[in-house]
């Protein structure tokens, strides 16, 4: 039985059905029990007037039993009858009624090429005050990797010259891109 609830399946072999799994994103499912989910919507945080717009359309639908927004929070606890309504629909209605539409299609960004992308920015931007605005982190790459593949196709032209003229392409191409 413990083998058959880590896979997912009950002991008659039927499956259990799927439940949501949203974290990260402008809406998050905290957690599904059956006729109550708990959603966390950063946007309704001291929000008012979106929580009284959730509150009333989705107390509107038949199978929504109640729904208790806390603003400090941004929590939605919605109670229904889980025979006249899903999780997914729940979902759908609150994104659709907050907005959120785009912000939920906007593909998902790791924490930590987010922060890696914030440092490039932040090391461009002090190569480009330290050079007084003559480069950049980006130029200055590319720069050093045309010098470095030139010096290789001079100094050992016949080992070294698929990597050189790689390296010359790149930074040609990488100029090329950034102007």
């Amino acid at each position: 039985m413990l083998l058959a609830a880590l896979l997912g399946k009950k002991k008659t072999g039927t499956k259990n059905p799927p439940r949501l799994r949203f974290r990260g994103g402008p809406v998050e499912i905290a957690h599904v029990l059956p006729g109550r989910v708990r959603f966390y919507a950063p946007s309704l945080r001291d929000n008012p007037s979106s929580a009284d717009i959730l509150t009333d359309r989705l107390s509107k639908l038949e199978a929504v039993r109640d729904v208790t927004i806390t603003l400090e929070t941004g929590s939605v606890l919605i109670r229904f009858d889980p025979d006249g309504i899903t999780e997914t629909l729940l979902f759908a209605a609150i994104v659709r009624l907050l907005g959120l539409e785009k912000e939920l299609a906007r593909p998902p960004q790791p924490l930590i090429g987010r922060e890696l992308r914030n440092v490039g920015a932040s090391l461009n931007r002090a190569v480009f005050e330290k050079t007084g605005g003559i480069l950049d982190l980006w130029s200055a790459l590319m720069i050093i990797m045309a010098v470095i593949g030139i010096r290789k196709i001079l100094t050992q032209p016949g080992m070294a010259f698929p990597a050189g003229i790689t390296l010359v392409y790149w930074a040609v191409n990488g100029l090329r891109k950034k102007a």
